[in-house]
């Protein structure tokens, strides 16, 4: 029998991935904060929970998609917190972006608790997600990663064990950081190539098939070119500001200066000052333009 499954979180990847958990067979209940989110996924076989408490117990892993390290704290370990409901030797499955200092403190009590902790934030767009593509980041005891496999490999063309908690984490926040290094450097040359008077679709389609493309680039460039940052929207410029400021704590734990990091975790900060954060990343552009 499939393994039942609780679910915290109905947002973009999270509800790509309950749709495809269900499509692959699995019971899943699902909490989100705005009940609203979950009736799509209830129509699909979901069963909607009204605490995170309620999704997490009578089942065989907890999984989460929250935004930052509050929101996570609050719906494993606050007021009908998923923890307190698990069955002890239950799966905790932290697929959300957080501190790597959050994630050691979270796992060091969900494992006090008794219960198995996986770091494994991951690595796509929904789309993909949907679709059985999702690369998993994980950072995780053996033991741990061979009871989630199955679970994982319903939605995952891709998993990748670093080690122990925390690595999955680690890699994640550089990736994400390096992902603001290249949307941050792409809006440079859009902005240089539109003030200097370039057609802004040859500009767009030499980037994506030159020498220096990168998927970040190419995935943004085409709603900086246009100015439209409200459609389309798989990532904010809220949430990859958030993540690129994680990867500088972890620097800082580290004991390291990312001079690179830095400067586009800053631009991203300006455009949250700006009123962009719940704009996609794309967004960014305007800092250097001014608006």
């Amino acid at each position: 029998m499939p393994q039942k499954i609780g679910f915290l979180g109905a947002g973009r990847m999270a509800s790509a991935m309950i749709s495809r958990l269900l499509e692959q067979g699995y019971p899943v209940k699902v909490w989100n904060r705005s009940p609203e989110k979950i009736k799509p996924l209830v129509a699909k076989g979901a069963t909607a929970c009204n605490t995170p408490a309620e999704a997490a117990n009578d089942v065989d892993a907890v999984i989460s998609f929250m935004a930052d390290d509050i929101a996570a704290e609050a719906v494993w370990l606050g007021e009908n917190g998923a923890l307190c409901a698990m069955t002890p030797g239950a799966l905790a499955i932290e697929c959300s972006t957080l501190s790597h200092g959050f994630v050691l403190e979270l796992s060091n009590k969900v494992m006090t608790a008794g219960r198995l902790y996986i770091d494994a934030p991951v690595t796509a767009v929904p789309a993909q997600v949907a679709a059985g593509q999702t690369m998993f980041l994980i950072g995780a005891e053996k033991v741990a990663l061979e009871q989630a496999r199955p679970i994982m490999e319903a939605v995952a063309n891709r998993i990748v064990h670093f080690g122990p908690v925390g690595s999955g984490t680690v890699y994640k926040l550089m990736n994400n950081l390096l992902g603001a290094v290249h949307i941050a450097a792409a809006a440079e040359l859009v902005a240089v190539a539109q003030k200097a008077g370039l057609d802004g679709n040859l500009v767009a389609d030499a980037f994506a098939n030159g020498a220096i493309a990168s998927r970040a680039g190419v995935m943004t460039i085409p709603g900086m070119i246009s100015g439209n940052h409200n459609e389309g929207i798989h990532f904010t410029t809220a949430l990859r500001a958030k993540d690129a400021g994680y990867a500088m704590w972890l620097a800082d734990e580290l004991g390291l200066d990312l001079p690179v990091g830095r400067s586009a975790t800053e631009m991203f900060d300006r455009a949250i000052e700006a009123g962009f954060g719940d704009l996609a990343q794309s967004a960014v552009l305007e800092t250097i333009r001014g608006r």
